[in-house]
């Protein structure tokens, strides 16, 4: 059987790590199933700022936008400072590493080159990550529109806010034609059923469907990297209000902080992992002390290793977080302000309950997988 995944990872397009982990997860966990499975090259088009600004305004009003564009402002702020040479380093590292270890398709710029193409498929996956969100460049892309015979499947998709009442009847097309609909937390099957009338099935994100004992088997030591105890950073939105608080908890326990945003590992002198590549990431999770994370993936990451760890509200579909976290009973992993990181406590997490979870979800989801391919 020869299965096409269509996510948000191509040779040249998100390098974000999380991204690429569960892209690479999804793939892995086709292969042990003697599955021939390619990831669909497609890098989805810039929609128009306007389009961007008017949309969001009628849908959520002018506070949000100024919540947004501040928001924007500095994640343009950090990138702006950003040593070249660095980003560049970045680039090629993680572009060596999407080439090393994906089988692509040809590369589709537009949605229209998809729908022209001569993809033959037995089935198409889409998934996992935000391939649903409303405001999606090309959602019909994602929405499998393009396909014309196989299969239609999404594996553990998310819609990341709730969906315009004028875009339901997108959705509705092009999804009640799936042949299986599967989303990776309860908010985005609440706000799907909103539109199609029933609650899609609800599973696992592909990261989680490998082990622990899987990801450690592929982590690699960063070349270089000096073995102190250590706590991890991993923030993409709010690392001036994290880094500052957890100086005091670092000197505390006589730790290094290891942070993941480079111009704030610049401004305290700290150690930025912002160059490494996706297996060195697992190494660092892997290794730390603690980990402190806004990232979906990295709270993911933190619970397969077991590690102390507290999920910062990123401020941006912050319920992908909670709803795994509701799911494993670790609800109190969840600091939703950053003053009060402070006086957190960094002792050891009791994972036995989670562990048992996480192990019924992922047959649970492999099942689904396996029911969906017919394999």
């Amino acid at each position: 059987m020869r299965v096409g995944i269509l996510t948000l990872v191509g040779r040249k397009f998100n390098y974000n790590l999380g991204a690429i982990l569960q892209a690479y997860a999804l793939q892995k966990t086709l292969k042990d199933l003697e599955i021939d499975a390619s990831l669909i090259d497609f890098t989805p088009s810039e929609p128009s700022l306007l389009k961007i600004v008017l949309n969001k305004l009628k849908q959520k009003g002018f506070k949000y936008i100024v919540r947004r564009a501040l928001l924007k402002l500095k994640l343009l702020n950090s990138v702006l400072t950003f040593d070249r040479k660095l980003e560049a380093k970045r680039e090629e590292k993680r572009s060596q590493f999407i080439n090393t270890h994906f089988n692509f398709t040809k590369h589709f710029k537009n949605l229209g080159e998809l729908s022209n193409s001569e993809l033959e498929f037995d089935a198409y996956i889409v998934g996992s990550d935000i391939v649903w969100h409303p405001g999606m460049p090309d959602l019909e892309a994602y929405l499998l529109g393009f396909v014309k015979s196989g299969r239609k499947i999404s594996y553990a998709a998310s819609v990341a806010e709730r969906i315009p009442s004028n875009l339901c009847p997108l959705y509705r097309k092009h999804l009640l034609n799936f042949d299986s609909i599967s989303v990776r937390e309860k908010t985005s099957a609440k706000f799907l059923s909103e539109c199609l009338g029933f609650e899609p099935e609800i599973v696992v994100d592909p990261t989680m469907l490998l082990t622990a004992k899987d990801w450690k088997k592929l982590s690699k030591k960063p070349e270089n990297f000096a073995e102190k105890p250590y706590i991890l950073v991993y923030d993409l939105y709010r690392s001036n209000e994290i880094v500052p608080r957890i100086i005091k908890i670092a000197k505390k326990n006589n730790w290094e902080i290891v942070c993941y945003n480079y111009r704030v590992a610049k401004k305290y002198k700290l150690t930025s992992f912002y160059d490494f590549d996706p297996f060195e990431f697992l190494w660092l999770i892997q290794n730390a002390e603690s980990v402190i994370t806004t990232s979906f993936h990295g709270t993911v990451f933190s619970v397969l290793f077991e590690k102390p760890f507290y999920s910062v509200d990123p401020n941006f579909s912050s319920f992908r977080i909670t709803d795994f976290l509701e799911m494993l009973s670790l609800d109190s992993r969840f600091v939703q302000d950053p003053a009060k990181i402070s006086s957190l406590s960094f002792e050891d997490v009791d994972f036995s309950e989670a562990k048992d979870k996480i192990k019924r979800e992922r047959e649970h989801s492999l099942q689904f997988l396996k029911e969906a391919l017919g394999v």
